[in-house]
This record gives C-alpha cells, structure tokens and sequence, in this order.
C-alpha cells in the first residue's frame, strides 16, 4: 500500500486552495460585471461605473469590462474618460471593431478628429460594412475641411443603409 507523503499532502491541499480562490475571484468579477450591465440599462451610469471599476480591480485583462465602462463615460460625457478606458480595452484586445469605433465616436465628441478618422479607418479596414464608421469618418473629415473626401464617406455610408446618412449628405454634401 502506498502513502502520500505530508509534503505531497500540503501541496494536494494548496493547489486545491489556489484552484477555489481563482473560482471565487471569477465569480465575484463576473457578479459585478453583471450589476453593472443592469445599472447601465437602467441608465444609472455612474453606478455602472463603479461597479465595472471593481470588475476590473478583480479582472484586470477583461476588455469588455473597459469597453462597457468607457460607454457608460461617454453617457456622462467624459470623453477623455472612455478614450482612456477603450486604449486599455484595445491594448487587451485589438481584434474588435467595436473596440475601435466607439473610441472613434469618444474623440469625435472630444473634438480630436484625426483620431476619429484613423479610428474609423481602423474599423473600415477590419470591416468594410461598417456604415456608421463610413458616417462617422466622413463627418469628421467634412468638419477639418475635406468636403470631397468626407462626402465620399457619406455616400458609402448612404449605400451601406447607415441610420441618418440622407439627411447628413443634404447637411454637408448638396450645394
């Protein structure tokens, strides 16, 4: 008959303390990312806020945590806010457009333009469907002054069924 060693013992034993602590640890990031999904919808931002703030305080390389959170900055109008949380969402995970859009839309209404039309360019490339991008680039082009460019946008975005697209090309593009 064999025998577990007291040293294999203690190491059975913290290794399956570890494992229930990374369980727990999960569990309670994931119960706050749900409270604040629930108070965003409600649109209780601010307590989404703190509740995605204490998410990513247990779960720190979650980047739909930063994403939600710099959308629910953006309901608040703290622009600079969410393009801070969407650079730490992207630098987790580059791969979604969304990531990139939305940050976009955050430095349109921040007023950084380029940033928008690098962000939105970004997008198109990962996704040339993306009729809001085509809407959202095209503007902030039209607004630094490059009318042909950002009508060009517009069109595309007209073409691709983005909400709003007619009524901004009567706004920009119709002389």
């Amino acid at each position: 008959m064999k025998t577990i060693s007291s040293n294999s013992k203690v190491k059975s034993i913290s290794l399956i303390i570890l494992f229930i602590s990374q369980i727990a640890f999960a569990q309670s990031g994931e119960k706050f990312f749900n409270i604040a999904v629930q108070k965003a919808d409600s649109g209780d931002f601010k307590g989404a806020i703190e509740y995605y703030t204490k998410c990513i305080e247990l779960e720190p390389n979650l980047a739909e945590a930063y994403h939600n959170r710099a959308l629910s900055k953006c309901n608040l109008k703290d622009y600079t806010g969410a393009i801070n949380d969407h650079d730490k969402c992207i630098s987790i995970d580059s791969t979604k457009a969304d990531y990139y859009y939305n940050r976009a839309r955050a430095k349109y209404f921040n007023r950084d333009f380029i940033g928008c039309i690098m962000d939105n360019s970004i997008v198109i490339e990962m996704n040339p469907n993306f009729g809001l991008a085509y809407l959202n680039r095209g503007l902030a082009k039209v607004i630094i002054g490059g009318k042909i460019e950002g009508c060009l946008d517009l069109y595309k975005a007209k073409e691709l069924n983005a909400k709003n697209a007619q009524e901004i090309i009567i706004d920009y593009c119709l002389d």
